[in-house]
């Protein structure tokens, strides 16, 4: 997607154009509510960035909001947190239509049970036991105020909200808690891989197709987000240098990406 931002903000202004997004996720993760900010000169005024962008764009690529921001505005440092989606289908039919972004599961789950583990993984913690091993964040501490399993079948959501993200998290996340759901790990075994750091005794990693980044929140965004009033992480209060580490991370499925 950067390459092909790049390379439409570059046929609207007089010198090439270098985008900065908030994150990157890699092949088969979708982003419907990326942020990326730019410096470039153009005579697009901003109300017609949108069409005059779009003209240049993919069908699977959209620009949906253009801004004019403070020079010192940086879609990477100035987002605060991030929301992650990741659909299952749950059916003995997998969905023809939608399944390049859901996890067709087979066979019964027991999404009160999943509820149930995903509690366990609300607040700061180490998420050591949920990241790739190729992971190259300095430390897998991360403050996570939501992971809610919605219940709609055959389609079934896991919402993941936190300051920032391990490679691979919400992907682990989304494993263990369907062996959850599946009955091959009890509920209170989630607390219990939290605490012994291990990755071998998460779950799978869930495929990449069904998972998406929905929003990135930066600090105006605290009520949409649902932030806590008493959340405490890097970046969090506005000036603040509460919580466990610094601020950067490599996203989920991502390369080097700070939340």
């Amino acid at each position: 997607m950067q390459q092909v931002l790049e390379e439409t903000l570059t046929a609207l202004s007089p010198e090439p154009v270098r985008v900065r997004a908030a994150g990157r996720t890699d092949s088969g993760v979708h982003a419907r509510g990326q942020l990326v900010s730019a410096t470039f000169r153009t005579r697009v005024p901003p109300g017609k960035m949108v069409l005059a962008a779009g003209a240049h764009l993919p069908d699977d690529v959209a620009i949906v909001r253009a801004d004019v921001v403070d020079d010192g505005f940086d879609a990477r440092r100035d987002s605060i947190a991030k929301r992650y989606v990741y659909r299952l289908h749950n059916h003995a039919a997998r969905d023809p239509l939608d399944g390049d972004q859901r996890w067709h599961v087979r066979g019964a789950l027991d999404v009160a049970a999943m509820r149930v583990a995903a509690s366990a993984l609300v607040g700061e913690h180490d998420f050591e036991a949920f990241r790739a091993a190729d992971c190259q964040a300095a430390h897998a501490r991360r403050y996570l105020w939501r992971v809610d399993v919605d219940d709609q079948r055959p389609l079934v959501t896991i919402d993941v909200r936190g300051n920032a993200f391990c490679k691979n998290q919400v992907r682990i996340i989304a494993g263990t808690l369907v062996d959850v759901g599946r009955g091959r790990l009890p509920a209170a075994a989630v607390a219990a891989i939290l605490a012994a750091r291990d990755r071998r005794q998460a779950g799978v990693t869930a495929p990449a197709q069904g998972l998406t980044l929905e929003e990135v929140y930066l600090a105006d965004d605290a009520a949409r987000a649902g932030i806590p009033a008493d959340a405490r992480f890097p970046g969090w209060p506005p000036g603040s240098h509460a919580g466990g580490g610094d601020r950067g991370d490599d996203d989920d499925d991502s390369v080097d990406a700070p939340g």
